[in-house]
């Protein structure tokens, strides 16, 4: 009986994190789909803040970002101003791209909270699903809740 109750309590527990240091590959995943979608057009300088860093972009997530965003600053090269993001110390427009904490839904599953803030009127918070596809990490775009199905 015990064995049982053990056992049902592993399962309803988180999965346990695949082998290998991935959380740079979907930070990534996250970033590419923010960036795509709140600055697509925009030739506007971009900083990012990944939770639990310090300072530096970490050099995996930097590498994984290399092609599709290869300009990217720390979130400490933005100063937000009465809500406006700006490159420190300037005032010339910027946009700031947030990712994490990262929570495991399944071994080839994650949640990440996201964030995007270029001026007052334009920040957003949302929660992302992404997925390893193959040997890639894709983020599908944001978790849906409260809507019926």
């Amino acid at each position: 009986m015990i064995l049982v109750a053990v056992a049902a309590a592993m399962a309803c527990g988180p999965p346990p994190a695949p082998e290998g240091d991935v959380a740079p590959l979907i930070h990534a995943a996250v970033l590419r789909y923010e960036a795509k979608q709140f600055i697509s057009g925009e030739r506007l300088p971009i900083c990012v803040r990944i939770h639990g860093q310090a300072g530096e972009i970490g050099a995996a997530v930097r590498d994984a970002l290399h092609q599709s965003l290869p300009d990217i600053r720390s979130a400490e090269a933005c100063a937000i101003v009465e809500g406006d993001v700006y490159l420190a110390g300037s005032r010339v427009p910027a946009a700031l791209l947030t990712s994490g904490p990262i929570r495991w839904i399944a071994a080839d599953e994650v949640e990440v909270a996201g964030g995007f803030a270029r001026t007052r009127s334009s920040t957003s918070r949302p929660t992302y699903r992404v997925v390893r596809d193959g040997g890639r990490w894709v983020c599908l775009g944001p978790v849906v809740t409260g809507v019926p199905l």
